[in-house]
């Protein structure tokens, strides 16, 4: 009977130490020299094994540096230009350690190192979330790809987020941002407040949108401030970000007044709320504007959105005192 042909062959190199060798889509492909020929031979087992269970991976396919893998995974993915911005943000922290370093050579180890250092720099602990989920995500994908047999990113816990508790506004608190501003965007405060819009929803916001007799806004687009592009109109944050709010009289009166006062034109693409130059309002223009500072009012409307359903219940009564 004749003799099974066996999987790859083994050599003995000059050096007394034995390699391992087999071919694969038309190239050899060797192993790391080992002592014996026992551990050449379950070198050569396992790769076997691999092949047979479709497990197998192209030693060669993972030797792509990871800040080129990284720019071309940004590069590709379906996003939004601002989220694009923020991944290329988030990256800057990743490669300046990998970015020359193989995807196959990206160990566990490194990534611990890494983790560790990042989290010891002074960066919000959320902040080393997003930036850690980038990084696996990434790495899952060459996964996918078939560049690597297993993701190297698998830190227990350290994609989780810790959940920050925002301060809750009173009236009170309203009514004073409201009055230390610049008159023309104490109605962006008081309709911040009552309809929980984001502020890019609130710059974006047309005469298209805004029905004072049915006293409701149509959220259907928001200002972006792009990179390299400056304001720029786009759809809202998310898909269900798409709504229509409803507003208090109170608010739809104040809203009637301050398009009388500061739009001064009736075209349905006209923005509500601009600055002072008749350009759309962004979260520094109107800080400079009304002259308090930035991450004062930037900071008060975000935590506006967060109290709004909570303030929305005296509205009537409270904003007209």
């Amino acid at each position: 009977m004749a003799r099974a042909r066996s999987f790859g062959n083994i050599r003995k190199l000059p050096s007394g130490r034995y390699q391992a060798r087999y071919w694969r889509l038309g190239k050899q492909i060797a192993a790391d020299s080992t002592a014996n020929k026992t551990d050449a031979r379950r070198w050569l087992a396992t790769v076997e094994a691999d092949l047979v269970r479709g497990h197998w991976i192209d030693p060669d396919a993972g030797k792509i540096p990871f800040g080129e893998y990284a720019t071309r995974w940004i590069a590709e993915r379906p996003v939004r230009p601002r989220t694009r911005e923020i991944y290329e943000g988030q990256l800057r922290h990743i490669v300046v350690v990998f970015a020359k370093v193989n995807l196959c050579d990206v160990h566990p180890v490194d990534v611990r190192t890494w983790h560790g250092r990042l989290s010891a720099n002074g960066l919000h602990h959320n902040t080393v979330a997003k930036i850690y989920r980038l990084f696996r995500s990434i790495m899952t994908t060459a996964v996918d790809d078939g560049l690597i047999a297993r993701n190297p990113v698998r830190i227990k816990g350290a994609s989780a987020e810790r959940m920050i508790e925002r301060p809750l506004l009173t009236w009170d608190d309203v009514r004073a941002l409201a009055g230390a501003i610049h008159p023309r965007f104490e109605c962006l405060v008081w309709t911040a407040a009552a309809s929980g819009l984001r502020f890019g929803e609130l710059a974006g916001l047309t005469l298209e949108y805004v029905n004072l007799e049915r006293r409701e806004l149509r959220v259907i687009q928001a200002l972006h401030d792009i990179k390299g592009q400056g304001p720029t109109l786009g759809p809202p944050k998310t898909e269900s970000a798409v709504r229509t709010v409803p507003l208090a009289e109170v608010i739809a009166n104040r809203l009637a007044v301050h398009i009388e006062q500061y739009v001064g034109s009736i075209e349905r693409d006209e923005l509500v709320f601009t600055s002072q130059s008749e350009w759309s309002t962004t979260r520094s223009g109107a800080t400079a504007v009304g002259g308090i500072g930035t991450a004062a009012t930037t900071g008060a409307l975000i935590d506006m959105r967060s109290s709004s359903s909570r303030l929305r219940v005296p509205l009537d009564r409270r904003v007209a005192r």
